[in-house]
């Protein structure tokens, strides 16, 4: 599951030009690259038979199985910002990079949220500075 939500991620950014999440600079690779993690990991997990088993009979509760679908896309993700963050962490960014989203074109997921964090807190003690004290 973790391996296809990361392909999928690849996928995603690739398309959408979020340079800052591909494993892989060249976006033609980290397609070709989603795609293989997609394709091999559902062909490895369907490849033995068996996978169809009642929760009767030893198999998966209904909602087991989406408590682990929903952690193998939240690792999924988290593996790819960290991953991402670390191989592109000499990025070049500018003083004026976008806000939100957009940001991870230019940037990885983790100078993108330490840029955001800086502009909400500072919006937050701007908002706030008339009703503190201090």
């Amino acid at each position: 599951m973790v391996l296809v939500c990361c392909g999928v991620v690849q996928v995603a950014a690739s398309f959408g030009g979020l340079n800052g999440l591909l494993f892989i600079e060249n976006r033609r690779f980290s397609t070709a690259f989603g795609m293989v993690m997609i394709l091999g990991s559902l062909t490895w997990f369907f490849w033995n038979g068996g996978r169809n088993l009642p929760d009767t009979d030893g198999g998966i509760a209904g909602a087991s199985q989406f408590a682990y679908f929903v952690l193998g896309g939240f690792l999924a993700l988290l593996f790819t910002f960290v991953v991402t963050s670390l191989t592109n962490f000499r990025r070049a960014t500018s003083g004026d990079t976008t806000d939100g989203l957009p940001s991870l074109k230019e940037t990885t997921f983790w100078q993108a949220l330490s840029h955001n964090l800086g502009i909400a807190w500072k919006l937050y003690r701007r908002l706030t500075r008339k009703y503190s004290s201090g």
